[in-house]
C-alpha cells in the first residue's frame, strides 16, 4: 500500500487481522505502509527500492526469530540509521508510531511522541 506521503514503514507481523488494521491506521496517518510476510521478506524489501524510515516488527517471528533479525538488520550498511521499534501488541502503540513518524527527528530508534 503506498499513498502520498513521504514516510514509509514497513510492518511484519504474525496476526494478518492485527496487520490489516495497521494498513488502515497508516492509511489514517498518511503513511506509506509495505508489508513483509515473514523474516525473510522483511529483510528483502527493507534493502529494496523504497527503503523505509521505520521498521515495526512483532516479538514473535520466526527464521531468523525476532532478535536474530533484529540483529540482521542493525548489521546491513545499507539500513544504517533506520529504527527498529519490537511491538508485543502492535495495535497499543502503532498509532502513535505512525504520529511519531511525522514529526522526526528519531530519538534512539524510537520516535519522538
Amino acid at each position: 500500500m503506498v499513498g502520498d506521503s513521504t514516510h514509509t514503514v514497513l510492518v511484519c507481523h504474525s496476526n494478518r487481522n492485527i496487520v490489516r488494521l495497521a494498513q488502515l491506521q497508516s492509511a489514517k496517518h498518511g503513511i506509506n505502509l509495505i508489508v513483509a510476510r515473514d523474516s525473510a521478506d522483511v529483510l528483502k524489501k527493507a534493502t529494496g527500492e523504497l527503503q523505509p524510515d521505520a521498521i515495526v516488527l512483532s516479538n514473535d517471528l520466526k527464521n531468523p526469530n525476532t532478535p536474530e533479525l533484529v540483529r540482521q538488520l542493525n548489521a546491513d550498511p545499507r539500513l544504517k540509521g533506520i529504527p527498529v521499534v519490537v511491538v508485543k501488541g502492535m495495535l497499543d502503540g502503532l498509532s502513535q508510531i505512525f504520529k511519531g513518524i511525522k514529526r522526526p527527528p528519531w530519538n534512539m530508534g524510537i520516535p519522538k511522541l
